[in-house]
């Protein structure tokens, strides 16, 4: 495009031609060298809409040669466009190619930190917290300097939680302190649990009731943060605090799905589970067998479904099998029509993915059989499944175990086991619960040459395990 045409439409601010013209080389149709060349013989302004159409279309070469001139000189209209712009494509790998080293080589002044905090950069990270740890709140000059503590938690650097929590509580003026909470809450997983809750802990009762409020909500997202939301009980809370935190409280019920045994008997484990999990939740939790009709639901689950406008339903299943792929799904349409049958129709039925595709529990497992074999060669056994998803699923549960595992039919594992190369020392049956085949293996002869490990769930690390993690679903 002729750069005399780029200047008649840009002289027009409401112009449509040069709102379309924008657009194209936003998206990359039209060329942004004569754009850029126009900005440095100062034939046009360089707006801030401008730069925000031209900040994903240049390379590093482009951004240099942009800072040079005149945007390099009043970074402000790049700084207006950046805060629009940038938090959307800051973490295309070929936008930081050409942003951030240009950006780290400019002063360390309040807008380029600000622009260079937009990416995530170890390098930067370091920048902005020398810059914060050398700030005085208490100067109204360097108000400027609140607006990096976002971009510190952007970081998630996990030594900058010391500092966001120490400004959070400070003696220091509100707007600083709501910079720092803000922070903490961008970069929330990355932080030190423990210094983290016991600051969340002590916000949670401060004066001002927007910060109070706010470190409920953050409580209530950590890994145990119904735990630490059940700490606070007893004490002095704002009114709209203490709402606040009844709300974070509120607990859906629970329907675990299971396998259940011939007749829809549920394993005594999984009994204790269930009952465990509710003592802990304060919510109601039913259990379903795969094998048996739903259970019945009582007024006190219908209440707390209202309440929390939500029933969880989490499939206790340990492979990607039909009943996890057909039956589950029809549970769930179930649930909704017996909720929406008791004129609870704006109750979400939450589907949990099956238990088995947990990445916590691959790893919990993985750890577990590392303890129980040793050096022993271990085979963990499982019903045998059919189509690509299912092989795709046992090929990336073998590479996460460190062992191969074994279709094994539940009425005769010792065919399956007699196939086997190299016989195993240790037989892990992938079950959460005693059936056909953790029985088999026992009544079989194998335990004669080979350990049989028990059912998982009948392993204290294993009902740890469960009860924390379904505890902590909201």
């Amino acid at each position: 495009m002729e750069t005399t045409v780029i200047s008649a439409l840009l002289e027009l601010s409401d112009s449509t031609d040069r709102w379309q013209h924008l657009q194209l080389l936003r998206r990359g149709r039209l060329p942004a060298q004569p754009w850029l060349e126009q900005i440095e013989q100062g034939e046009i302004c360089a707006t801030a809409d401008v730069l925000a159409a031209l900040l994903g279309q240049l390379n590093r070469a482009g951004v240099e040669r942009l800072l040079r001139g005149p945007v390099g000189r009043d970074p402000a209209a790049l700084l207006e466009a950046a805060r629009r712009e940038l938090p959307s494509m800051a973490s295309a790998l070929e936008v930081q190619q050409a942003w951030v080293e240009p950006l780290l080589a400019q002063p360390p002044t309040a807008p380029w930190l600000e622009l260079i905090g937009l990416f995530r950069d170890p390098r930067g990270a370091a920048r902005l917290r020398m810059a914060l740890e050398a700030a005085d709140p208490a100067d109204p000059a360097q108000a400027n300097a609140q607006r990096l503590l976002p971009l510190l938690g952007r970081q998630r650097q996990p030594q900058d939680a010391a500092l966001l929590l120490e400004l959070a509580l400070a003696p220091v003026p509100l707007a600083w302190r709501r910079a720092a909470l803000e922070g903490l809450a961008v970069g929330l997983s990355a932080w030190p649990l423990q210094p983290l809750a016991d600051g969340l802990q002590q916000l949670s009762l401060d004066l001002d009731p927007g910060l109070a409020a706010q470190a409920v909500d953050l409580l209530a997202r950590l890994p145990d943060g119904q735990r630490q939301l059940r700490q606070l009980q007893g004490k002095t809370l704002a009114p709209s605090v203490v709402d606040r935190w009844r709300r974070r409280l509120q607990r859906a019920p629970l329907v675990l799905v299971v396998h259940g045994r011939q007749a829809g008997v549920i394993p005594e484990v999984l009994q204790q589970l269930a009952a465990d999990l509710e003592q802990s939740r304060s919510a109601p939790v039913l259990v379903q067998a795969l094998t048996a009709t739903s259970p019945e639901a009582d007024e006190r689950f219908w209440w707390a479904a209202r309440r929390a406008g939500a029933i969880s339903l989490v499939p206790l299943l340990l492979l990607p099998g039909d009943h996890a792929r057909s039956d589950v799904p029809a549970i769930a349409r179930h649930w909704r029509q017996r909720a929406a049958a008791a004129m609870l129709g704006d109750v979400v039925v939450r589907r949990r993915p099956f238990l088995g595709a947990w990445p916590q529990w691959q790893h919990l497992l993985a750890d577990l059989l590392a303890e129980r074999a040793g050096d022993r060669p271990l085979a963990w056994l499982h019903h045998p499944l059919q189509g690509a998803l299912s092989a795709r699923y046992l090929s990336h549960l073998a590479a996460v175990l460190g062992h191969p595992g074994v279709a094994t039919a539940y009425s005769d594992p010792q065919a399956a086991l007699a196939a086997q190369p190299q016989p195993p020392a240790v037989l892990a049956p992938l079950t959460l619960a005693p059936n056909r085949l953790s029985e088999s293996l026992n009544m079989g002869g194998c335990s004669a040459t080979a350990e049989v490990l028990p059912p998982l769930l009948t392993l204290p690390t294993v009902h740890r395990f469960l009860l924390a993690q379904l505890e902590a679903l909201p």
